[in-house]
């Protein structure tokens, strides 16, 4: 399966608007809606967002949002990095397809030739949580937490 990372323009958000609903179990984990995610790139430009809707066969089923190649001086305690995977969200509907794994070998494919080594991500903790789906791709939790949420890195 491939999957098309495509950059945000006005086509590709209203797209995404119309196709990427998430459960409201799974919205409390992902921090709501692609608009949501926008605003939060917005609010932390320092963060390098690098946010992109996902298409397979030409139809959006997801969005991906990454701290991309981090690396502030002096480091910046409340950001993880350099790679961090800040949003990850697959439309209900497209669920269970095996997207999610293909975007994160998407993203690994475009940020190895970059210097990166391992993707961070982080997740909270409860009923319905994401844990088992990112143990599942490969991410091991590495102790430490960001703001209360578990912090996890997948080696490249």
């Amino acid at each position: 399966m491939e999957v098309d990372l495509r950059e945000i323009d006005d086509l590709v958000l209203q797209e995404l608007r119309a196709s990427i609903l998430l459960p409201a179990e799974q919205r409390k984990y992902v921090g709501g809606t692609v608009d949501d995610a926008l605003r939060d790139a917005a609010a932390y430009p320092e963060a390098n967002p690098w946010p992109r809707g996902v298409y397979v066969d030409g139809a959006p089923v997801g969005f991906v949002m990454l701290s991309w190649d981090l690396r502030p001086d002096p480091p910046d305690p409340t950001l993880v990095g350099p790679w961090f995977l800040w949003k990850l969200m697959i439309s209900a509907d497209q669920q269970g397809n095996g997207y999610g794994r293909a975007v994160i070998d998407a993203v690994a494919e475009v940020i190895r030739p970059e210097g990166a080594t391992e993707l961070l991500t982080s997740y909270g903790e409860g009923e319905g949580d994401p844990s088992g789906f990112y143990a599942a791709l490969g991410f091991v939790p590495t102790g430490d937490r960001h703001e209360g949420e578990v912090v996890a890195a997948l080696p490249l």
